[in-house]
């Protein structure tokens, strides 16, 4: 969307995802380079001027300013200021509140396009117009409006880039399981939005949620059902199942 946007802006552009196998929520990565002028580089980018990190808690596992450039920007979602973001280094840092005005604008926490918003302003290297375009030409016109009203509002709302040189750095935890419960569980845990609450008191017992978890992440404790949060991605289907209403899906806590 972004290179799209920049091309109807009149510069040259290349975008590359890198998607894998993975399924909706999991880490992924995509690069993009902005020029004014043709582009001969074809592979991927080592060294970026700017990083956007469309999930707060990504950092918890990932080095997510990897290569960033001295001087550089980092464009991260994140409830609160600079100062709270957990990344430090000799660049700077801005915040906008991306997974709120998404659930606000789409009523779902889809954080692309209001990224987009908050990257036009603080990087001016797009033009919030060209964006909209963009969107009006390659998404369905039933879901058109929300999404520009998501970039529009990340555009007002996101903070001016900070330098970030003296900033508390977010402790960084190991990726990955070390108590497999079969071969291909692992920590999922960075990949929530939402988090399942049970109230034991309505559980009855029936195993619904046990049966259909994904990711292996719900047993049995004394006839109630129980979650185990570093396997638990937040998809809901739990929510869902459950035939009293004893799961609760609530926004997860930065």
């Amino acid at each position: 969307m972004l290179s799209s946007a920049v091309h109807i802006d009149g510069k040259y552009t290349q975008a590359i995802p890198q998607y894998g196998t993975e399924r909706r929520g999991a880490p992924v990565v995509a690069f993009c380079r902005i020029a004014d002028e043709h582009i001969k580089e074809r592979d991927l980018v080592h060294e970026p001027d700017i990083v956007v990190v469309l999930d707060p808690l990504l950092g918890k596992t990932v080095d997510v300013t990897q290569g960033l450039k001295e001087g550089g920007l980092v464009l991260v979602n994140h409830p609160d200021s600079y100062m709270e973001a957990g990344l430090s280094g000799e660049f700077r840092v801005a915040t906008v509140d991306a997974t709120r005005i998404a659930l606000e604008t789409l009523g779902r926490p889809i954080t692309n396009t209001s990224i987009l918003g908050a990257f036009a302003k603080v990087t001016g290297l797009v033009n919030l117009a060209s964006l909209e375009e963009a969107v009006s030409r390659e998404f369905p016109e039933r879901i058109v409006k929300s999404n520009i009203m998501a970039m529009r509002q990340a555009y007002e709302e996101v903070s001016e880039p900070m330098e970030a040189s003296g900033v508390p750095k977010m402790a960084r935890e190991e990726a990955g399981s070390t108590e497999p419960i079969i071969s291909y569980s692992r920590d999922v845990a960075d990949w929530r939005v939402y988090t399942p609450e049970i109230d034991r008191d309505k559980c009855i017992g029936c195993k619904r949620c046990w049966v259909y978890c994904p990711e292996t992440a719900i047993s049995m404790n004394e006839e109630k059902a129980e979650v185990n949060y570093r396997y638990c991605k937040g998809c809901g289907i739990c929510a869902e199942e459950c035939p009293v209403g004893a799961i609760e899906m609530k926004l997860e806590e930065v």
